[in-house]
């Protein structure tokens, strides 16, 4: 089954139900069906099975369509982040060989990118209020849209009746390889859907006890997409949508739309925390929350849990790992699971082991985290490297981070080996920056490692050996207007440090001395 038909069942069962709610305006599962199939007729006028069409969009009812309508052609989605700089997204598009793009109104550069494309408006799907706010705010930004390129006028087509599978790969998920270097991950329709026939193992009451979620979590990122996205969409949820976070408007919207389940990334629940309205927001409603993308710190889970407890709710913050070869979690820690310290126990169907790359080792010893699971990628695009090896005589996925399993099979996180970074739960490449940097002039090298951080997990510590007498103020804001120009917002230094950079014996900088 495609995510579109399982989307479509979904619908078809709980068409007069609310799917999604988006700053006041709610739109029920039977209208949803009836725009994804309208939108998919007009699309299938520019790509057909197997094309891959790249979708650059924020959380929004218009990224949703474009997603099942896709699929329902049997299409390939290719998810970039919606704050990708125009090289990077002209570049992804090629490499997959894009036949379409599918952006916003507020995206930067959509009026710069020469290709055939469509543009999705929010203020669309939003209530009346919303709209005139959105537009009286943003009204320069989105400028004038041609007719031709408005994605919303494709829900006045015809509703198609066929539905195509693609061959083997429904979806693109951007990802980094032990080297930082960005990867194009290739994952299945089944991948996906088999990920959320594990609800019930997710979450601590009845299934049909729940009514809504709250989301922010982009569609580019497996757990958005399908921890947030289609896991209301085929379980008959409303998803309460947002553009991006606003610790406020989720504080109000808990108590008035019954959320259930709150899913986020440490940086999300610490901002929950500083907000008052949260604070004295009653929580009665809430019966499951999860924080993954980021390892979160004992003293957040503490602390939210103790809210969560004075505001009402029996729920905990529970975390989760995972990693994007598998689409998103893999081991989740919920009521009936639950160690302190953990970082969960296995999916059904998952099994791990921990190696020292030779053999298999005893519960207690770090090594390197294997996974085996029916939810595996399919490969990598445009490559035959795979992190999937023999070890033992069987096929499992090596993950690049450091680990121990306990004797009752529950994972401890220890490190990553990999150099990427996450900020926010949002991966950064270190090669992606210093490639930028070391173009500036002055500059003589340059390397970007992640640092702790309260709020965000990590951040990105710079450190910068200039050439010649180049005045180091100077310098830094060069530097810093570069990387604002070139990079994405979580990929920006949030400190730069100029002085010679530690070489190891082969001449290359030295990561473990950096500080």
């Amino acid at each position: 089954m495609t995510l579109y038909e399982s989307f479509r069942e979904c619908a078809k069962a709980n068409a007069q139900k609310t799917a999604i709610v988006f700053y006041g305006n709610r739109i029920k599962f039977g209208k949803m069906l009836e725009y994804v199939d309208r939108a998919a007729f007009g699309l299938g006028k520019f790509v057909k099975k197997d094309d891959v069409v790249t979708l650059c969009v924020p959380n929004s009812p218009g990224a949703a369509i474009a997603l099942y309508a896709v699929n329902k052609l049997g299409a390939i989605a290719n998810l970039v982040h919606p704050l990708i700089k125009k090289d990077g997204l002209v570049s992804c598009m090629q490499k997959v060989n894009s036949k379409l793009l599918i952006t916003y109104d507020l995206y930067e550069a959509k009026d710069e990118i020469d290709c055939q494309k469509f543009i999705t408006c929010s203020r669309y799907y939003m209530g009346g209020a919303a709209k005139l706010y959105y537009t009286f705010t943003n009204g320069k930004k989105i400028g004038k849209i041609p007719a031709e390129r408005k994605f919303e006028k494709l829900l006045g087509c015809e509703r198609l009746d066929r539905t195509e599978a693609p061959t083997s790969a429904a979806v693109f998920l951007p990802s980094g390889g032990s080297t930082g270097t960005p990867k194009i991950i290739m994952h299945s329709d089944e991948a996906f859907n088999g990920l959320c026939a594990n609800t019930g193992f997710f979450l601590s009451q009845p299934l049909d006890t729940y009514k809504a979620m709250y989301s922010v979590l982009p569609i580019f990122h497996g757990f958005g997409l399908c921890m947030n996205l289609h896991i209301c969409m085929i379980n008959g949820y409303t998803n309460v949508m947002s553009l991006k976070f606003n610790a406020k408007e989720m504080a109000r919207a808990i108590p008035r739309e019954g959320i259930n389940v709150l899913t986020g990334v440490p940086a999300m629940f610490n901002k929950l925390l500083a907000c008052p309205e949260f604070l004295s927001a009653d929580l009665s409603c809430v019966k499951d929350c999860f924080v993954g993308g980021d390892s979160a710190p004992q003293e957040l889970i503490d602390r939210f849990n103790k809210v969560l407890s004075q505001n009402g709710s029996s729920a905990k913050l529970h975390v989760g790992y995972g990693l994007t070869e598998t689409v998103t979690v893999c081991a989740v820690t919920n009521d009936r699971y639950d160690k302190k310290g953990s970082a969960g126990y296995p999916l059904p169907g998952t099994e791990f082991c921990i190696t020292d790359g030779k053999k298999k080792l005893a519960p207690g010893e770090v090594g390197e985290l294997c996974i085996r699971s029916p939810l595996l990628m399919l490969g990598y695009y445009g490559t035959d490297e795979t992190p999937i090896r023999k070890l033992e005589g069987e096929d499992w996925l090596f993950t690049g981070d450091l680990c121990y399993l306990d004797a009752d099979g529950f994972l401890y996180f220890k490190q990553r080996i990999k150099n990427m970074i996450k900020v926010s739960g949002v991966p950064v490449f270190p090669s992606e920056i210093e490639n930028v940097v070391t173009k500036v002039d002055g500059v003589k090298n340059a390397a970007a490692i992640g640092i702790p951080d309260a709020q965000k997990g990590e951040v990105v510590k710079l450190f910068v050996e200039k050439r010649g007498d180049t005045d180091d103020a100077d310098l830094i804001e060069r530097i810093k207007a570069e990387c604002k120009a070139k990079l994405i917002v979580y990929a920006n230094p949030k400190e730069i440090v100029i002085g010679p950079l530690p070489l190891n014996e082969i001449g290359k900088v030295d990561r473990k001395l950096l500080k």
